[in-house]
């Protein structure tokens, strides 16, 4: 094992890597096909270190539930202003690398970016750091041991649609020549012009022309802003989807789906797991609602209702406080019901498959779903 993890830290464990200037490649062919054959569907997670998950392992996470995944994708490194990697926690990664490749578990790191992504737009409309990064990219993707990359850039202005579009197309280029796959990791949208303006970079069909995947996050329709509602509510997954397998092929599309939650308290909303809910509705007696439909179609998720004290004036018995000395919570989330659903629209509309975000307190069904 030692041997094994010391491999992984080489490969993967770079903290800065330095890039050699390139020309970029030449242009892609339109309509390139996937460089995969007819694979079995997805069924994939992002997964990210943190306090939360036990000891930071997130080979945890992947063991519990080795035989369901056939893909994963840390989030293993984030792009710094000069178009280099940083490793985001390597130790981590080889074990979880390691375990993967011993469980027949395909191995797609993601590059990220951070929440200002100003310079990465300043990269990719500009040959030497674009050619530079794509480098950077490829000291990654050339390790035997992962299976190829996923690139998942957000907050994009739209003046990068056109310079994000022939990056990737640069970067499948190199992939596929080194016999890697693409996963490109996208917005949730139902229209070309959509409305919201950190949708627009993503040209859907420029994209699927040359990556062998295209994630799409479908959630967050209604973020922690705002009054309590649904995350992503069924009917929109349907809409999302249908706009995406009108641009993309559809055996690319791969069906991207949260398991948190979102608590509506008082002062803040603050994110869940499904565990949490669960501890939240036992301590205080929440009283649960599953949100099958709304006026708009099938929604899916489900609604827990409880009730805090205010301050310490308050009793711990706090049901015999006084109305105006307790708080009101509302909390929308899902469980193995929703990605029940979920599976459903993968399957009726040809998907490539589905990943999660992110698997570690989710509700145990799912499992049982998925399998």
């Amino acid at each position: 094992m030692r041997r094994s993890i010391s491999l992984g830290l080489v490969l993967w464990g770079v903290l800065s890597l330095v890039c050699l200037v390139a020309a970029d490649p030449p242009p892609p062919v339109t309509g390139r096909p996937s460089t995969t054959n007819k694979q079995p569907l997805v069924v994939g997670a992002w997964l990210r270190s943190g306090s939360r998950e036990p000891l930071r392992q997130l080979i945890v996470i992947v063991a519990t539930q080795v035989k369901a995944y056939n893909e994963i994708s840390a989030f293993s490194y984030t792009v710094e202003r000069d178009g280099t990697l940083t490793a985001n926690d390597p130790v981590n990664d080889a074990v979880l690398v390691d375990f993967a490749r011993a469980n027949n578990i395909r191995v797609i790191p993601t590059v990220s970016s951070t929440w200002d992504s100003s310079h990465i737009a300043a990269i990719l409309k500009n040959p030497k750091p674009r050619a530079e990064h794509i480098n950077a990219i490829m000291q990654v993707a050339r390790s035997p041991l992962i299976d190829g990359i996923d690139i998942d850039y957000e907050n994009l202005p739209p003046d990068a649609r056109q310079p994000f579009s022939d990056f990737i197309g640069a970067l499948a280029f190199y992939l596929h020549s080194e016999g890697k796959t693409l996963s490109v990791t996208v917005p949730a949208k139902v229209r070309s012009d959509d409305a919201g303006t950190l949708t627009r970079f993503a040209d859907y069909a420029a994209l699927g022309q040359v990556a062998d995947q295209i994630r799409v996050m479908a959630y967050e329709y209604h973020g922690r802003t705002g009054t309590p509602a649904p995350n992503a509510p069924l009917w929109w997954i349907r809409q999302v989807m249908s706009y995406t397998i009108s641009q993309v092929p559809h055996e690319k599309v791969i069906l991207g789906i949260h398991l948190y939650g979102y608590d509506w308290g008082p002062k803040e909303t603050t994110a869940l797991w499904w565990n949490d809910v669960q501890s939240l509705k036992q301590r205080y007696d929440g009283q649960e609602h599953y949100l099958a439909s709304d006026e708009r179609g099938s929604v899916g998720e489900t609604v827990l209702t409880y009730w805090t004290p205010r301050h310490s004036l308050c009793p711990p018995a706090f049901y015999d406080c006084a109305p105006n000395m307790l708080d009101k919570h509302t909390v929308f989330f899902v469980d193995a019901r929703y990605v029940a659903e979920a599976w459903k629209i993968v399957k009726e509309m040809q998907l490539g498959g589905m990943v999660m975000w992110r698997p570690g307190g989710e509700d145990p069904q799912i499992w049982q779903v998925i399998n």
